[in-house]
């Protein structure tokens, strides 16, 4: 088992390595269109995805690439090629996710899992990171430590999005319109006992209407 100091080197590496904060725009961008239950879902979704993925990278990672035959290049110059075909269909203003329908809606919910989670979230860099450290230690209790290290790692994922789904949603402007009935003497305006609506951030009435017209 390792020392504190060499648990800390690896929790602030993974940290850098996965580094929510910049992957926030692509997040946005994916997320763009949801409800905000569906985007408290899909920062949850990613969070977990990230996490799991790692953990279970501790215990199997090793033994899962020596199945494939895959090496560590192999492995990091995919994940490379993968985050530029992402990269282009940004630059190129692709919209791969117009959620225009049920079916565009679970595209982008498996979006967010596949690129966003893999791997722009746990990619090459952090996957192989793991394995290096899981063969640092050789006891049980070494690997549950890692372990516990993701876990928080994946608590500051989920903060990180849902901390942009929040700002996102109080720097949209909302605009919510309601009739009533005038009279006179409310809000400075005479409709002559006609219908209007009002929006919260206008001094005047945006449409009126007669009883007929409603």
């Amino acid at each position: 088992m390792l020392g504190f100091s060499e648990y800390a080197q690896f929790f602030i590496a993974m940290l850098a390595i996965v580094d929510p904060v910049t992957i926030l725009p692509v997040y946005l961008h994916l997320v763009r269109h949801f409800t905000k239950e569906e985007k408290s879902q899909a920062a949850l979704k990613a969070a977990l995805t990230t996490t799991i993925a790692l953990v279970v990278t501790v215990f199997i990672g090793q033994m899962v690439l020596d199945f494939f035959g895959i090496s560590i290049g192999s492995f990091q110059i995919a994940g490379g090629l993968l985050l530029l075909i992402v990269a282009l269909q940004l630059m190129n203003h692709d919209d791969p996710l117009p959620a225009q329908g049920n079916q565009d809606k679970s595209l982008s919910a498996s979006q967010v899992v596949v690129p966003l989670a893999i791997p722009l979230l746990a990619g090459p860099g952090a996957f192989s990171t793991v394995i290096v450290f899981s063969f640092r230690g050789d006891s049980f209790v070494h690997l549950l430590v890692l372990s516990a290290c993701l876990m928080v790692l994946g608590g500051i994922v989920w903060l990180a999005l849902h901390m942009a789904n929040r700002f996102m949603h109080f720097s949209q402007p909302h605009h919510h319109i309601h009739r009533e009935q005038n009279h006179g003497a409310d809000h400075g305006g005479d409709c002559g006992g006609i219908y209007c609506e009002w929006s919260e951030i206008a001094v005047s009435p945006l449409i009126c209407k007669t009883r007929k017209d409603l």
